[in-house]
């Protein structure tokens, strides 16, 4: 078996790879380029140093990576085990997973690290994930609309409502803080500064402010919606509504202006990941405007506690 980095040239075998295990764990493939491409090109994913894939006779196995992740305050992985590879590759990766985890510099003030992952519900690599101390925290729901059948229709906006998008840097500021104070308490939300919001922004594949919008009442910021646009497909990336101002429509009437746009740009369909979870009944609004449920994944989590030697590491003092 062969070991090496990963690179963007591998794109086709990946999605093989990732396809296959679809097929063994749900029964169709799910995974497509755009996914393999949106982990190969990750912001802060350094594919020499933080990147591996296992195969034989031209075939993937095993493939792991390790970057920063969206959320602020955590670190992202990815793990994709063939069914057919070796029973313990996936220990292997795991174990390299952690290795790279401890390599990063924690969040400041922190002597441990927080690592997430995704897989699909019974995931084959269940028992050694568990095993290496990570468990499940949060199940996310992924939700799709076709907008070749689909024909968003705008409604009209009350009196003292309108959107448009957020075209200066003033705007963008303004939308920020908004985002902030919509997923303020959110377990998985981390607080940035505009600056840092910005940088990873526009290090996102797709990233465009034109699509950037902001919901204002009287005047002030109320909603906000950031969306993505890439040939296949758009992308839901921001939604958020204000506490004070939520349960007028605004993140419906947010979503059919990402959804009409993204139609007259030729995107042929639009996607999202939601929590589950939501305590905003975030799924709902989604389904509410023609979204649809594709699929399902499990986000695992492990804590590494930096101040104790990862097991394999770990020496017994002589005598």
């Amino acid at each position: 078996m062969r070991t090496r980095a990963a690179a963007t040239s591998d794109l086709a075998a990946l999605v093989k790879l990732f396809q296959a295990i679809n097929l063994a764990e749900i029964g169709r493939a799910e995974t497509d380029e755009a996914d393999i491409r949106q982990i190969l090109t990750a912001p802060g994913l350094d594919l020499r140093r933080y990147s591996r894939v296992h195969e034989h006779d031209g075939r993937f196995l095993g493939f792991a990576a390790l970057h920063i992740a969206p959320h602020a305050g955590r670190l992202r992985a990815h793990l994709a085990v063939a069914p057919t590879a070796p029973a313990d590759l996936a220990d292997t990766l795991l174990q390299q997973i952690e290795t790279w985890a401890r390599r990063h510099p924690p969040v400041a003030g922190r002597n441990h690290q927080i690592i997430t992952l995704f897989q699909l519900p019974h995931t084959l690599a269940g028992s050694p994930l568990r095993r290496h101390g990570w468990t499940v925290v949060r199940r996310y729901s992924r939700l799709i609309i076709d907008l070749n059948r689909e024909r968003p229709f705008l409604p009209d906006l009350p009196p003292g409502t309108r959107v448009r998008v957020a075209a200066s840097d003033d705007d963008r500021h303004r939308l920020h803080m908004v985002l902030e104070d919509a997923l303020a308490g959110h377990w998985n939300h981390h607080r940035r500064t505009f600056e840092e919001f910005w940088t990873n922004q526009r290090q996102r594949d797709g990233h465009d402010p034109g699509l950037w919008w902001i919901a204002e009442i009287d005047g002030a910021p109320a909603a906000a919606l950031i969306a993505r646009a890439r040939p296949d497909r758009g992308w839901i990336a921001w939604l958020g509504t204000q506490r004070r101002f939520r349960g007028r429509g605004l993140g419906r009437f947010l979503l059919l202006t990402a959804f009409t746009e993204l139609r007259e740009r030729g995107c042929p369909m639009v996607g999202v990941d939601v929590d589950s979870a939501n305590e905003t009944n975030a799924l709902g609004v989604y389904e509410a405007v023609g979204m649809r449920v594709l699929g399902q994944a499990d986000q695992w989590q492990r804590d590494i506690d930096l101040g104790r030697p990862s097991p394999q590491t770990e020496h017994i003092a002589p005598g």
